[in-house]
């Protein structure tokens, strides 16, 4: 599993859409809006807000296409005759994606401490740790998942779409819920990306009550197991497999 887990850190760094979406665009939105909004009390907002937003997109946009593509390629196939397990293989692509996004949060904090003058104390940055080791898994996951739903480019762009921006909208990574209608409120609190985004902006603030992190943590643990199992459920080595439930719903249609 290590040999395949850094194979696939390696082609990572080789892959378009992981250098746009998970070291370009972080970087460039930390550097661009903490230059122009230069508030003291935002720079700490956006800080949780980049680190948050990179493991979203960086499963959805990145992971799922990824799996897909190595799927459709048939490398899956290969993997099917040897003795790798499923889960043994998720998680060889979840630790790939976690060193992957701790290389990049070292380098967004770095920058943030820096450029824009962020305030972190030590026991905010081994919470910002936990909260980020946590948060891949889960959303590299949701990354999986979106993959075996979809068959090609265009249903699995449509269904990481479909995740992303309505979790990213319903939350508070870059601006504030306060005014926002009751309804937004509560659809935010009943997807994974809200409590992130609120672990991870206790641990990012300088004076914060840290006591407060553990309750949207347990929330996010229970999200990542069940995305987990949902994952590893549906999870297909051939591109030619249907997925589980429409599997078990042939099988019904021809007994009958």
């Amino acid at each position: 599993m290590r040999m395949i887990m850094a194979t696939m850190l390696r082609s990572m760094f080789r892959d378009t859409h992981t250098l746009v979406w998970n070291i370009v665009f972080p970087i460039a939105m930390l550097v661009g809006l903490g230059l122009y909004f230069h508030d003291a009390a935002y720079s700490h907002r956006l800080l949780a807000g980049v680190l948050t937003t990179n493991i979203l997109f960086g499963a959805t946009m990145v992971t799922a296409f990824n799996v897909m593509a190595q799927r459709n390629r048939g490398i899956y196939k290969l993997l099917r005759a040897t003795p790798f397990r499923t889960v043994s293989f998720i998680a060889a692509m979840t630790g790939a994606r976690t060193v992957l996004a701790l290389l990049v949060s070292a380098c967004v904090i770095l920058m943030s401490l820096l450029l824009l003058g962020v305030q972190l104390s030590l026991t905010g940055l081994a919470l910002m740790l936990l909260v980020l080791l946590i948060g891949t898994v889960c959303f590299t996951a949701l990354g999986f998942l979106a993959a075996n739903l979809s068959r090609d480019e265009g249903i699995v762009n449509m269904i990481s779409n479909l995740m992303s921006f309505p979790m990213l909208l319903t939350s508070e990574a870059f601006y504030s819920l306060e005014h926002a209608p009751s309804w937004v409120v509560t659809l935010g609190q009943l997807q994974p990306f809200h409590h992130l985004v609120d672990a991870m902006a206790i641990a990012v603030h300088p004076q914060g009550d840290f006591v407060g992190i553990w309750m949207p943590l347990l929330i996010l643990t229970g999200f990542t197991i069940l995305i987990l199992g949902a994952a590893a459920w549906t999870f297909r080595w051939d591109a030619e497999q249907p997925v589980r439930w429409r599997q078990g719903s042939a099988k019904k249609a021809a007994s009958t």
